[in-house]
């Protein structure tokens, strides 16, 4: 039984609310400004008003007198006149006091603002923490914050400058060490939807992970989602494989990402180099990569894999680097498929010398030129220098180019629009790198997630197969649209992953041989590995309320299946076989295989 939830937990408003929200924030944010428009037009009134009451009197005063009279009106000095007033005076009467005490009020807010905030901690629930305040953290509290979703930053500097800019966002800041687990619980970690570690340090944000696990054992109700940054994208896998083979705790869930691993697949899903406009592979492409670190080896290796996926044939890659041919080899050896997947050819270049600016490694020598340049520089102005030196050839050939900036701001403004000149769209275009992969729908999706999704895409294949329908089965239902319980039970079931392999004698690895035949259970494991399953479902039934019953009941929280694996039909017991037969396959996707440990089996 596929027990079958998405979520990432974080509260998204939507509809005529968020719209709200969001128009309620915006007037937040420009308030002072505001304020001020309404005081000059106020004191605009006050002194036009004062003049005709005067003059109305026949007794003229200067401009300077009635200034001073009108200045007045915001202490409610000046208000008391006898006698017929004009509008513009009565309104400036009115509104003056007004504004004086809103004001008063901002300002004693302003004093006051730590104090205030560490109260609206006190009440916090379901929000997001965001622990780190550079550019990742910035970038993630406010897109959580245009979400709808209440956000929590801790950051230790208090003389960063993105500090004023979260506080008027109205987003909470508070003052202190992410690594210390009392900082962790003034944000009220223990009550959070998630908590997103991104300090700049790997040690310091698996450090918060280690707090936020001790810290979510208070929890009650839905388990505490824990998202860690790894600078490192071998690092981060590895962490991966070691937290897929560790059994969740009911109350949290970690994640760990790499920016570079995300951006890559954003990378290669908005510019589909290796396929046509049809989708087809291309029968013969020519990928140009300038720079190998970490982004540029990230956006190969995911490149090989999904043309391999694809049934595309070879391809060929021009690897250009200060040190080209020792980082290929190190790749090579690393990924040993990826030297029979691709072509790679390495010219080291300095991208800054003449040659790199001929562009003579464009033009393969036994074939035709690139179809696409990847700049995969770490220096934003380096990469687009060395755009601009390609663009005379790239643009002759009509070869995209593609390059790599940190942010979306400054020098990638200067790539967008269109080529007014040329009348023809722009042929550099730049990729964002921190707008790419700190999005909180990708990092609030992991690997955990990603299997949680695959088990149930199986499901319902399954239950096609077996003539079923949404109509009949309300579980049969894309993910976005299974309720939250059902997908929580998948969630649940991917993180019991480890549990099960190690019963079995089994561990996980990074894939790195694409071609490696997927691992295969006996007959006997299946049976094993199903049984397990089954009792993992019935113990989280059990804690959730459900009692056996004749007839499912999900409203009374009543299923027949609640019993032991012997009184199960066979029918039943062949759901819970298949996602065991396909589990290979489910962690092959996210990058990982089976392997047998040489220790005995677990009882």
């Amino acid at each position: 039984m596929i027990h079958t939830t998405s979520g990432d937990g974080v509260t998204q408003k939507s509809g005529t609310e968020g719209d709200v929200t969001r128009r309620w924030r915006a007037l937040q944010e420009h308030q002072w400004l505001f304020i001020g428009v309404l005081a000059v037009l106020t004191l605009a009134l006050g002194v036009s008003g004062f003049r005709k009451y005067y003059a109305a009197l026949d007794q003229p005063r200067t401009f300077w007198d009635v200034l001073y009279l009108a200045l007045q009106l915001f202490t409610l000095e000046s208000g008391a006149v006898s006698g017929p007033v004009g509008w513009e005076l009565q309104v400036a009467r009115l509104l003056a006091p007004g504004l004086a005490a809103i004001a008063a009020v901002k300002a004693f807010a302003l004093v006051f603002r730590e104090q205030f905030q560490l109260f609206r901690l006190r009440f916090a629930r379901g929000h997001a923490v965001v622990c780190g305040l550079g550019r990742k953290g910035m970038r993630i509290a406010r897109d959580l914050h245009a979400r709808g979703q209440r956000v929590v930053v801790v950051e230790r500097d208090e003389g960063n400058d993105h500090i004023a800019r979260c506080r008027n966002l109205g987003i909470i800041v508070l003052a202190g060490d992410a690594t210390h687990r009392e900082t962790l619980r003034q944000a009220r970690v223990h009550r959070a939807a998630c908590v997103i570690a991104v300090c700049g340090d790997d040690g310091a944000n698996a450090e918060v992970a280690v707090h936020a696990r001790e810290l979510a054992r208070e929890r009650i109700g839905s388990p505490l989602h824990g998202v860690v940054h790894i600078t490192d994208p071998h690092l981060c896998r590895l962490l991966v494989e070691q937290e897929l083979e560790r059994h969740h705790p009911e109350r949290f869930r970690l994640e760990f990402f790499n920016v570079f691993d995300l951006a890559a697949r954003s990378w290669l899903s908005a510019h589909p180099v290796l396929t046509g406009a049809d989708g087809r592979p291309l029968a013969a492409p020519h990928l140009a990569l300038v720079g190998l670190g970490r982004m540029g080896e990230s956006l190969l290796v995911q490149a090989a894999r999904a043309r391999r996926d694809a049934g595309g044939g070879e391809f060929r890659v021009t690897v250009v680097d200060r040190v080209a041919s020792a980082k290929v080899a190190s790749l090579a050896h690393r990924y040993p498929r990826l030297v029979q997947s691709c072509r790679l050819a390495a010219t080291d270049l300095e991208v800054e010398s003449p040659v790199f600016q001929r562009g003579g490694f464009l033009q393969a020598a036994d074939g035709g030129p690139a179809t696409a340049v990847f700049i995969c520089l770490d220096n934003d102005a380096l990469g687009l220098s060395a755009a601009l030196a390609l663009q005379p050839h790239t643009r002759s050939l009509g070869i995209p180019v593609v390059v790599r900036m940190t942010g979306d701001a400054g020098l990638a403004t200067l790539l967008r629009g269109d080529d007014t000149e040329a009348g023809r769209p722009a042929d550099i275009r730049a990729f964002s790198l921190l707008d790419q992969a700190c999005r909180p729908e990708q990092l609030l999706t992991g690997v955990h997630e990603a299997l949680a999704q695959a088990i149930h895409a199986d499901y319902c294949r399954h239950q096609r197969e077996r003539g079923a329908a949404p109509a009949t089965n309300p579980a049969m239902v894309p993910w976005d649209e299974l309720p939250e319980h059902l997908r929580e039970s998948n969630r649940d079931q991917a993180g019991h992953i480890g549990v099960k392999l190690r019963a079995m004698g089994c561990g996980l690895a990074p894939l790195t041989d694409w071609d490696e035949p997927l691992f295969t259970f006996s007959a006997d494991e299946v049976e094993r590995l199903a049984r397990l399953e089954h009792d993992r479902w019935v113990d989280e039934r059990r804690r959730g309320g459900w009692r056996p019953g004749p007839a499912k009941d999900v409203s009374l929280k009543i299923t027949p299946y609640l019993v032991s694996w012997e009184e199960l039909t066979e029918a039943v017991r062949e759901q819970d076989r298949e996602p065991v037969r396909q589990l290979p396959r489910f962690l092959a996707g996210a990058g990982f295989k089976i392997i047998r440990l040489n220790r005995p089996a677990a009882d």
